[in-house]
């Protein structure tokens, strides 16, 4: 039962067992529309010892509901989804570097211009018409420049002392 990495809001949080537990649900025909997929994707994601806080729950499902979305749509043209290798940073896992942009939904105008600029298929337009973050770990470790490009000014990054960690010699 492999881990894996998910972003859950504005934080990545690591989930096991959800490449399992999506070959199932797809198995049965669930398909990510489903009005009580977020309940049983939560639900389902504790029967293999993940920890989802109740008042952090709408998040979580909103997460898996998006991943397993990826899921599906990858397995409908054929392919069977694999664990991404996101690689490493000087010599640590990039799951385990934090460091990816947030996007304040009340600020984001929908204009992609992040989109456009951002090769590494970091974010991705939404259903409201706005962007999301959707592949932190795609982002390159030390890059900001999407914030340069963001008119109304709603992408954030953690302060690049927290990299001072991963750093030869750092704490």
């Amino acid at each position: 039962m492999g881990h894996r990495q998910i972003l859950v809001g504005q934080r990545p949080a690591a989930m096991r067992g959800l490449d399992d537990m999506f070959d199932a649900l797809y198995e049965e025909g669930h398909a990510p529309g489903e009005e009580d997929l977020g309940e049983r994707l939560i639900e389902q994601a504790r029967e293999r010892h993940n920890y989802i806080p109740k008042p952090a729950e709408d998040d979580f499902a909103r997460a898996l509901r998006r991943e397993y979305r990826k899921y599906v749509e990858q397995r409908a043209c054929g392919c069977k989804p694999e664990a991404v290798d996101y690689g490493t940073w000087r010599g640590h896992p990039r799951e385990h570097i934090p460091w990816f942009p947030t996007i304040a939904e009340d600020q984001c105008d929908g204009c992609g211009a992040c989109l456009e600029f951002c090769s590494f298929g970091v974010f991705e337009a939404t259903e409201d018409g706005k962007v999301a973050v959707v592949e932190p770990f795609k982002c390159q470790v030390g890059c900001s420049s999407c914030v340069n490009v963001c008119p109304p000014r709603a992408i954030t990054f953690p302060p690049r002392r927290v990299l001072e960690t991963f750093r030869p010699g750092g704490r």
